[in-house]
């Protein structure tokens, strides 16, 4: 009789566990997610960028990124390669929201649940870069009868970006299933659009005098965009990428 009770009673509790949300909770005290963008290599205005993402509820977290790079750093060659000297300062910020459970069979309908953030995720993003370039100018003296360009000199030029995305992506760790945990290495893809104003601010560093004449003068463009142009442009903007993080 009392095999009988003993199988009866360990029938229930499987089917008391089968009604239970098969959730895993997994305790690490990983709040903050240390990231690098090795994409970032390949844009036009290049940067070694770095960021962190910091949980700041079940499904929310806020991350920054800063980002420098200089003249010849893009591994897929840029218009900046035109100037004597150049640099970039790129900056990132955003509010996240997570979607939920993070799924890693959805066969077995297992979720795992950590303290860094992982899962689905849409994202508002706004960011902020400053292009400085040094490049030879040149002009036209009205009093000279020459009507070839004269050598003015250096003239540095700022550019300024800001912009904003709204942006959808999913952040995955490696799972061993055998253990039941995630290692502390993550990916981040994402992508997004938005929109993005641009303006340049030129100023001249070793001015000659031929600038007291009303000289025109005028500088490189790269490829797509102008340094010369002084009115602001406002324009569609895409972003896209991957990301390489570790949770601290």
């Amino acid at each position: 009789m009392k095999p009988l009770l003993y199988l009866t009673y360990f029938w229930g509790l499987s089917l008391a566990a089968k009604g239970q949300d098969s959730t895993i909770a997994l305790r690490r005290t990983s709040h903050i997610v240390a990231k690098f963008a090795p994409l970032s290599l390949l844009d036009q205005d290049a940067t070694i960028q770095a960021g962190l993402e910091y949980r700041t509820g079940a499904r929310t977290s806020v991350q920054g990124e800063f980002g420098y790079g200089r003249k010849g750093l893009s591994l897929s060659g840029s218009d900046l390669n035109k100037f004597i000297n150049a640099e970039v300062w790129r900056g990132r910020a955003e509010v996240r929201f997570y979607t939920g459970q993070y799924r890693t069979n959805r066969r077995q309908g297992i979720a795992i649940r950590s303290d860094f953030p992982l899962g689905n995720y849409w994202a508002i993003e706004g960011l902020f870069k400053r292009i400085n370039v040094t490049d030879k100018a040149y002009g036209y003296q009205p009093i000279f009868s020459s009507s070839s360009p004269r050598y003015i000199g250096l003239t540095n030029t700022s550019r300024y970006v800001v912009g904003s995305h709204v942006k959808i992506g999913r952040q995955f760790g490696f799972y061993d299933p055998s253990k039941r945990i995630f290692s502390r290495t993550l990916i981040d893809i994402y992508i997004g659009a938005g929109m993005r104003w641009a303006i340049n601010d030129i100023l001249p560093s070793t001015p000659q005098p031929m600038y007291a004449c009303g000289c025109v003068t005028t500088f490189s463009s790269g490829l797509g965009r102008s340094f010369s142009n002084l009115d602001g442009k406002l324009s569609p903007s895409i972003a896209a990428g991957l990301k390489l993080g570790f949770a601290l």
